[in-house]
C-alpha cells in the first residue's frame, strides 16, 4: 500500500490539485488510486473542515503515532473492499505542521510505503499573491491592514518548512517547482503516474489591484480577521470586473468622430433629400464634438461622487433620526 500526502506549499496550485483529484475521483480509482480528500475525519468526525483540523493538530505525539495506526488501518480497510493499493489526501497545512506531524508520519512510514509531495513557487511571485490572498483578500490578523514590505518579512520565512522536512525525512519529501508555463496539475500527473484531467476553471486567481485597493480601504477599518465573505456581503450584487472602464467607455461611446463615415455610407438616403427638398447637410461644413479626456472626465466624474455621497449622508441622516424616532415610541405606529 502507498499512501502520498500532498502538503503544499500555500499559493502553489493547491485548489486547482484538490479540484482536479476530486473531479477525476472514479477515474483515479479505475487506476487504483483512492482520494482521500482534505481532512483527517475518516479518524474522528470532529477532525472535518477548517473548523475541525485545529483540534488535529492539537494531538500531542502519542496521539499523532494512534492516529498513523488508524489512519493505516483505515486505509486497509478500504483497500479490501474497494482494491485501489495507492491513496492520496491532498492538505496544504500539513506543510506548516512539520513538529506536530512528524510522529504521524514516522509511525506512518511503518505501515505503509509513504511518500510527501509539496510545491514550491518562485519568491518572487509567491510573496504578492499570499500578501494578496492573506492580507487583502482574507486580513488574517487583528489591526488594519499592513504593508506588503512588512508582512512579506514574515511571510518568506515560510520557505524555512522546506529545510525542516527535508532534514526530518529527506528519503519521503518531494519537492516540484512551481511554474507558471506549466499546469500544476499535469506536473502532479507526472509525478504520481496517473492520467488527471485538469480543471476547466483556475481557481484561486488574485483579485485586481483595483478590486485589491477596495478591499484594503474596506478591510483596514474592521479591527479583527476579516474574512473575504464581509467583503462580499457589504458589495453584494456588486460584479466589480463587470464594471466599465472610463477610457473604454470615451472613446466607444463619447466619440462621434465616426459621424462623417457613417453618413457617407447613407449618402443615398440624404442625396434624396437634396434634390427633393433641397436641404443639404455637406460634410466639410459639420462640427464634430471631440471625445472627451479620460481624465478630465474621471475628475469631474470625482466631483458628482463627492456630491452623490454627500446627499446620501444627508439622507441617511434622515433616515436614522426617522428610525430613532420610531424606536422612542414602540407603542404608536
Amino acid at each position: 500500500m502507498e499512501v502520498i500526502l500532498h502538503i503544499g506549499m500555500g499559493k502553489t496550485g493547491t485548489s486547482s490539485i484538490q479540484t482536479a483529484l476530486e473531479q477525476n475521483a472514479d477515474a483515479l480509482r479505475r487506476q487504483g488510486v483512492d482520494y482521500l480528500g482534505m481532512w483527517f475525519d475518516m479518524l474522528d468526525p470532529a477532525f472535518h473542515g477548517l473548523s475541525g483540523q485545529p483540534a488535529f493538530f492539537r494531538s500531542e505525539p502519542p496521539e499523532m503515532q494512534a492516529h498513523a495506526r488508524r489512519f493505516a488501518d483505515v486505509l486497509a480497510e478500504r483497500e479490501r473492499a474497494a482494491g485501489c493499493s495507492r491513496f492520496i489526501l491532498s492538505n496544504e497545512g500539513i506543510y506548516g505542521q512539520v513538529l506536530t506531524m512528524l510522529p504521524f508520519v514516522e509511525e506512518l512510514r511503518r505501515h505503509v510505503r509513504l511518500r510527501l509531495l509539496a510545491y514550491v513557487r518562485d519568491p518572487h511571485e509567491w510573496l504578492p499573491s499570499a500578501y494578496s490572498q492573506w492580507s487583502i483578500f482574507h486580513k488574517n490578523y487583528e489591526g488594519p491592514v499592513r504593508p506588503f514590505a512588512e508582512m512579506a518579512r514574515q511571510q518568506v520565512k515560510v520557505y524555512s518548512g522546506f529545510q525542516v522536512w527535508g532534514e526530518a525525512v529527506p528519503d519521503l519529501l518531494t519537492v516540484r517547482p512551481y511554474l507558471r508555463q506549466k499546469n500544476v496539475v499535469e506536473d502532479v500527473a507526472e509525478v504520481l503516474g496517473v492520467a488527471l484531467a485538469p480543471p476547466a476553471k483556475r481557481r484561486q486567481a488574485r483579485v485586481t489591484a483595483d478590486e485589491a485597493a477596495l478591499r484594503i480601504f474596506y478591510n483596514t477599518r474592521l479591527p479583527g480577521n476579516t474574512l473575504p465573505g464581509i467583503f462580499d456581503g457589504a458589495f453584494e450584487g456588486l460584479n466589480l470586473r463587470a464594471a466599465p472602464v472610463l477610457a473604454d467607455v470615451a472613446a466607444r461611446m463619447l466619440d462621434y468622430r465616426e459621424t462623417d463615415r457613417i453618413v457617407d455610407e447613407a449618402r443615398p438616403l440624404f442625396d434624396y433629400l437634396r434634390t427633393r427638398f433641397g436641404i443639404d447637410f455637406p460634410s466639410e461644413h459639420a462640427e464634430i464634438e471631440p471625445p472627451p479626456d479620460p481624465e478630465a472626465l474621471r475628475r469631474r466624474l470625482t466631483e458628482h461622487l463627492l456630491q452623490i455621497v454627500m446627499h446620501q449622508a444627508d439622507r441617511i441622516t434622515a433616515l436614522e433620526k426617522a428610525v430613532a424616532a420610531l424606536q422612542a415610541a414602540p407603542g404608536e405606529r
